[in-house]
């Protein structure tokens, strides 16, 4: 299934037209970071970056979803075919930021989840906008934007290593490390609100 979906999606020109999609968002997201970072007067961003969904991550997500192994089926039932992850320095630019996205007029948003204000189980802290665009004539595609912070992308790349890591090692080993991974998780966000508390001070001097 995994090479029927490469194949189609190489014959459908998805790479291409999702490079289309993405394309005027990511502009109109640097606009805003440039924006937001004069009337700060420092940088909100640290970087941001934008991936299309593998085909190996499509049917695998397609199989948890219980869903077809079908580019139709993709289109139809994955929320982040084409992904944007922004970085910013503090948690309140989180905030900042996604306040601004929201406000993009060609967007159409379906959703926002806050995993700062409400955490996942595992700890993990980001706000992720679902949004849905046109993708042909009658085809939309999603799209989802994460928002998070420095110090929580380091715990994030951790976490993701070890989702993709899991079945292959010693199970008790797993459960050990994703417990010590949580409690950092905790620790983290004890660091930015400590971080935003810090710069908001110097901010007033």
């Amino acid at each position: 299934y995994v090479e029927e979906m490469k194949l189609h999606m190489e014959e459908s020109e998805f790479f291409l037209e999702s490079e289309k999609i993405i394309r005027p968002i990511m502009l109109e997201i640097d606009q805003i970071n440039q924006k937001l970072s004069e009337e700060c007067g420092r940088p909100v961003v640290e970087y941001m970056k934008w991936r299309i969904k593998t085909p190996e991550s499509i049917v695998k997500k397609l199989y948890r979803k219980q869903r077809k192994p079908t580019f139709e089926s993709a289109v139809k039932n994955i929320n982040d075919m084409i992904g944007i992850r922004i970085i910013c320095s503090f948690q309140d630019d989180v905030y900042k930021m996604t306040k601004e996205i929201r406000k993009i007029p060609e967007m159409k948003i379906k959703k926002v989840k806050d995993y700062i204000a409400h955490p996942k189980s595992s700890g993990y802290r980001s706000i992720h906008i679902i949004i849905e665009l046109p993708y042909n004539e009658d085809q939309t595609i999603g799209l989802e934007i994460q928002v998070r912070s420095a110090a929580m992308n380091y715990w994030a790349t951790l976490d993701h290593q070890l989702s993709y890591k899991h079945k292959l090692g010693d199970p008790k080993e797993t459960e050990k490390i994703r417990k010590e991974l949580k409690s950092y998780a905790m620790d983290i966000a004890e660091i930015d609100k400590k971080f935003l508390k810090l710069r908001k001070k110097i901010d007033k001097l």
